[in-house]
C-alpha cells in the first residue's frame, strides 16, 4: 500500500523545510510551520494546506502528491510573503529529500498566489507543489 507514503512526506516536508537556514531567518527556531494557523500566532509563518494524492500513471508504487503550502505575513506589504514564496522554491523545486520508507522521485513548482487576506492586515500566499514518491 502506498498512502502511508502521504504521512512520511509530511513528516519528511516539515523536517525539510525546517532545517532549511533561509527560512529560518524569517521563520526562526523552532520554525513556525504548522498545519493551521494558530490562535496566538507570531508571523511571518508557513502553514502545511491541502493535499492531493493519486497513483502516478504506469508505477504501482508511485503516488503523486499535489501539495499547498501557505505564508502569512503581517509584514505591511507582499515583500515578506514574496520571499517566503521564493525561499520555498529554492528548497523544494527539483529537489529531493528522504522521507521514511519511501523516497522523493520529484517535486516540481506548479503556482504560486499572493492575496490580501479579508482582514486587511495579512497577506498570503499559496505555492503548490507535485511531488513524486515510490517505494524505497
Amino acid at each position: 500500500m502506498t498512502l502511508p507514503a502521504a504521512w512520511s512526506l509530511q513528516v519528511g516536508l516539515r523536517a525539510h523545510l525546517s532545517a532549511d537556514l533561509d527560512l529560518a531567518t524569517l521563520l526562526g527556531t523552532p520554525s513556525r510551520l504548522y498545519d493551521r494557523v494558530p490562535d496566538d500566532a507570531v508571523f511571518p509563518l508557513l502553514t502545511l494546506g491541502e493535499s492531493r494524492i493519486s497513483p502516478l500513471d504506469g508505477d504501482v508504487k508511485g503516488m503523486v502528491h499535489d501539495v499547498r503550502i501557505n505564508a502569512f505575513s503581517r509584514w505591511g506589504g507582499r515583500k515578506e510573503v514574496r520571499l517566503l514564496t521564493d525561499h520555498l522554491h529554492t528548497a523544494l523545486h527539483d529537489r529531493t529529500f528522504p522521507i521514511e520508507g519511501y523516497r522523493v522521485v520529484s517535486s516540481r513548482f506548479v503556482f504560486a498566489d499572493l492575496f490580501r487576506r479579508p482582514d486587511g492586515d495579512t497577506y498570503q500566499a499559496v505555492s503548490r507543489y507535485r511531488i513524486v514518491t515510490s517505494v524505497a
